[in-house]
């Protein structure tokens, strides 16, 4: 992984559980060739430079969101695989009520960052999630699911 070396740095610099096995086990599992970096190396810091990226675009994304007050509490309630519910909780997704509230400007800017087709493919994802459980539950010949 990738971790600040003090509160106050600016860079990131790799990190590694120097107890991990598979880092110990021969020349594969080497970081260095002498001073230079391994192609093992290069790999994991390229994974980690992407996986850095991915967190630093999601929380821009997610501020966005935030800022326009589009998430709302959630929860699924999944009837018919037990005698009880089963409900998931504790989680957020964006209201379309809100969404669609949006001022004509929010919602431009939203588009232009990138940040719309995410919130659609998230509606997208959540629309079908109940199918999807509703699906599994036909097979067993039991419930239905809602979302709320």
């Amino acid at each position: 992984m990738l971790a600040k070396l003090a509160p106050e740095a600016q860079d990131l610099s790799p990190c590694f559980d120097e107890n991990c096995s598979w880092l110990a086990q021969g020349d594969a599992g080497n970081l260095f060739d002498g001073n230079e970096p391994t192609e093992t190396a290069r790999t994991i810091l390229a994974f980690c430079e992407s996986y850095e990226g991915a967190l630093a675009r999601t929380r821009q994304f997610m501020g966005e969101i935030a800022e326009l007050d589009l998430l709302i509490d959630a929860q699924a309630e999944i009837k018919g695989l037990s005698d009880r519910p089963i409900l998931f909780n504790g989680f957020r997704m964006v209201s379309e009520e809100k969404l669609r509230d949006l001022r004509g400007d929010q919602y431009r800017k939203l588009a232009a960052s990138g940040a719309l087709a995410l919130i659609y493919a998230h509606l997208f994802s959540m629309g079908h999630m109940m199918k999807l459980f509703e699906s599994i539950q036909a097979k067993e010949g039991k419930g239905k699911g809602k979302l709320n």
